[in-house]
C-alpha cells in the first residue's frame, strides 16, 4: 500500500539543512520497496524529494488547490501557478506553458509556466482561435475544447499540421493539450510536454486528475469573474 505523499522542498535559507534531512528519508525509504518516492529539481534548482506514486502526487495537489480556494482572498494567479507546479511535479515535465486569451487579437498568448527555457519560450506561444482557412493542429484543439496528448509529434500528418511557430521555436516530439473553456468557449490553455517521444505516459486516474487540475483552474477565473 503506498504510503501518504510527502513533497518536500528546500528553501534557499534552510536549503543544506533540508536537503540533508531529505537524503536521510531516502535511504530509510530505500528499504521499503512498496514505498515509491523520487528526486525532482524545481526551475531554480531546488532539489526536493517526492514520497508517493504520480497519481497520488497530482491528488495531493488537488487537495492544495482545493484548500487554498476556500479562502475568501484567494487569488487567480497564485491558484494557476499551483496548478501548473503539481503537473510539473508530478509528471516530471520538462516544461509547463499557460495561455491566456488576448481579446484584441482572439489569440491564446503565453503568460507565464515552469520548466526549461520557459521565460523566453513562453512568448512564443500565439494560438489562433479564429483562424481562416485550415487551422493548424493547436487552433483545432483548442477551438474544439479536446483535452490532447500527442505521444508522437515528429511523424506523419501529425509534424505537418503543426503551426510554424511550434515547429521553429518549440518542436517538443510529445505535448499535452487542456485547453480550458468558459459557457462553451475556449479562453485558455495549459500545454505541457517532455523531451522524448513516448515520453508523456498517463493512465486514467492520472488523466482524471489531470482534468481536475484544469477545472479547478477554469473555477478560478470563473469565481473571481
Amino acid at each position: 500500500m503506498t504510503a501518504p505523499v510527502t513533497a518536500v522542498t528546500c528553501g534557499a535559507a534552510s536549503a543544506p539543512t533540508r536537503e540533508a534531512a531529505d537524503i536521510a528519508v531516502a535511504r530509510w525509504l530505500s528499504d521499503r520497496p512498496g514505498v515509491a518516492y523520487a528526486w525532482r529539481t524545481l526551475p531554480d534548482g531546488r532539489r526536493y524529494l517526492s514520497v508517493g506514486g504520480d497519481a497520488e502526487l497530482l491528488a495531493a495537489g488537488v487537495q492544495d488547490i482545493t484548500n487554498s480556494m476556500v479562502a475568501d482572498d484567494f487569488k487567480r494567479n497564485e491558484v494557476m501557478r499551483m496548478v501548473l507546479e503539481t503537473m510539473y511535479r508530478a509528471l516530471d515535465f520538462r516544461r509547463v506553458v499557460f495561455c491566456l486569451r488576448d481579446p484584441k487579437t482572439d489569440r491564446l498568448t503565453g503568460r507565464f509556466g515552469l520548466g526549461s527555457d520557459v521565460d523566453s519560450m513562453k512568448n512564443v506561444f500565439s494560438v489562433p482561435l479564429a483562424s481562416r482557412g485550415a487551422p493548424d493542429l493547436f487552433s483545432a484543439i483548442c477551438t474544439k475544447g479536446m483535452d490532447t496528448l500527442i505521444a508522437d509529434a515528429t511523424i506523419g500528418t501529425t509534424h505537418q499540421r503543426l503551426p510554424a511557430w511550434y515547429r521553429e521555436h518549440v518542436n517538443a516530439p510529445t505535448f499535452l493539450l487542456l485547453p480550458m473553456a468558459l459557457k462553451g468557449k475556449t479562453f485558455a490553455l495549459i500545454y505541457a510536454d517532455k523531451a522524448r517521444p513516448g515520453g508523456i505516459e498517463v493512465d486514467e486516474k492520472e488523466l482524471s486528475l489531470l482534468r481536475t487540475l484544469r477545472n479547478q483552474a477554469v473555477m478560478a477565473f470563473r469565481q473571481l469573474g
